[in-house]
């Protein structure tokens, strides 16, 4: 099934607008501008009526106005107190979180609603209580006390003080790879785009459309490629894959045919100066091999997460089936197969991270043999998916290829013997 909000299929514009929209700061910013109209829409309210009818009903939060002014200055305290607090834990919880599992994993923390939301209440309210503090006369009459908006204060800080305890919750769990690696698994899994295979173009190339800046694809919208190339006809290569490193000059874009506005398609595409999230899959599948060759390393040492993460891996390959095509042709937009995609089929999303996972597992036997093994539980399901006698090679190549690396550079005849046993019985079952 395919998934288009979690892949690589913004233009230039969407991808700006998702940056800003997924942003750390993006929804708290909003809600600190939008709270002082929010404290005076209430102030207005009361004075209003409100507060009348909130008094002749005896439901006063208050009995004096120097009780509330006293009461939403201690809210005011408190909300200070909590936003100093969320931010001391997460500066500790992330310090710690990104020398063990990496700061990409810390970027997919600082992307999730829950976290800029709890920041959005705990910035908002405290402009909110500052408001209200500030119209409240310690000396009035209560009728003239906005007690509405006190009684609001009081609302909004056990809003606030639930919504902490959960992100504090879930701060504390960032430090748990094994989420993020289940998380990674199941969205690397999801399809974007629907391919088909079909004979490269062989011809020359009249025009060629060049990067305008260097950095990192994020993604192509292809639909709107569609739409500025719909009077144009030839075949269409989009050169350069999500998640791949352009220079600039570096081709783009290739048109068979002239084409009069040719740097209007930049638009279409996307290119950031880090790889990030946006790039869906592809920038998944190399974040669980990085956790794993990370968790790999002398410094953390934990080769029962790098299982996970190959496990993890190994679901995200059988997901993507669908994007695998055969040796010979280029894989092609589904809806108009004109409109070449080299490298973003099964084969350019895991043929390197593969190579990458090999060069770090190879060191460690548990983890090799138990790679191998997913290989072969790979093959096992891949009749119910895919047919192809071509990706039943390309694992099969994979799986030797770990075989050979983890066997030669064993230490112990024992652990040879158990990838020596592990390939003969994937090659048994495959």
């Amino acid at each position: 099934m395919l998934d288009r909000s979690s892949g690589p299929f913004l233009g230039r514009g969407g991808w700006i607008f998702h940056r800003i929209a997924a942003s750390y700061w993006s929804l708290p910013v909003l809600a600190v501008l939008l709270a002082p109209l929010f404290a005076l829409a209430s102030i207005l309210i009361d004075r209003a009526g409100l507060t009348p009818w909130i008094l002749s009903a005896d439901l006063s939060p208050v009995e004096t106005s120097d009780t509330a002014k006293d009461l939403v200055g201690v809210a005011v305290g408190v909300n200070v107190a909590l936003a100093t607090l969320y931010f001391s834990i997460a500066l500790l919880v992330l310090t710690v979180a990104s020398s063990n599992l990496g700061v990409r994993l810390i970027d997919r923390w600082l992307n999730k609603r829950l976290v800029r939301a709890s920041l959005s209440g705990l910035s908002s309210t405290l402009i909110f209580s500052l408001v209200a503090l500030a119209s409240i006369d310690a000396e009035a009459d209560l009728s003239d006390t906005p007690l509405a908006t006190v009684a609001l204060v009081m609302a909004l800080q056990t809003v606030n003080v639930a919504m902490l305890t959960v992100a504090l919750h879930d701060l504390g769990r960032t430090i748990f790879v094994d989420r993020a690696i289940h998380n990674l698994g199941r969205e690397a899994s999801r399809g974007t785009i629907a391919l088909a295979g079909a004979a490269p173009f062989e011809g020359s190339w009249a025009t060629t459309v060049a990067a305008p800046r260097e950095g990192y694809i994020e993604g192509a919208d292809i639909e709107r490629l569609r739409k500025y190339l719909r009077d144009h006809t030839g075949v269409v290569r989009v050169c350069a894959a999500p998640g791949q490193h352009v220079l600039e000059g570096e081709p783009l874009i290739r048109l068979q045919h002239s084409f009069d506005r040719a740097d209007r398609l930049t638009d279409a595409i996307s290119i950031g100066d880090f790889r990030s999230e946006g790039q869906g899959a592809v920038f998944q599948v190399r974040l669980l091999v990085e956790v794993a060759a990370r968790a790999l390393s002398p410094a953390v040492n934990d080769f029962y997460t790098a299982i996970a993460a190959c496990d993890r891996l190994t679901t995200a390959m059988l997901g993507q089936t669908d994007l695998w095509i055969d040796d010979g042709k280029v894989p092609v937009y589904a809806d108009e197969t004109r409109i070449e995609l080299p490298g973003q089929d099964f084969r350019g999303l895991f043929d390197d991270p593969l190579d990458a996972l090999r060069q770090a597992a190879c060191e460690y036997p548990s983890v090799s043999t138990r790679m191998i093994d997913n290989y072969a539980r790979l093959i096992a399901a891949l009749p119910a998916r895919c047919r192809s006698a071509d990706l039943r090679a390309f694992v099969t190549k994979k799986a030797r290829e770990l075989a050979d690396h983890a066997a030669d550079r064993a230490t112990a005849e024992i652990d040879r013997a158990a990838i020596r046993e592990r390939i003969a019985r994937f090659d048994a079952a495959a």
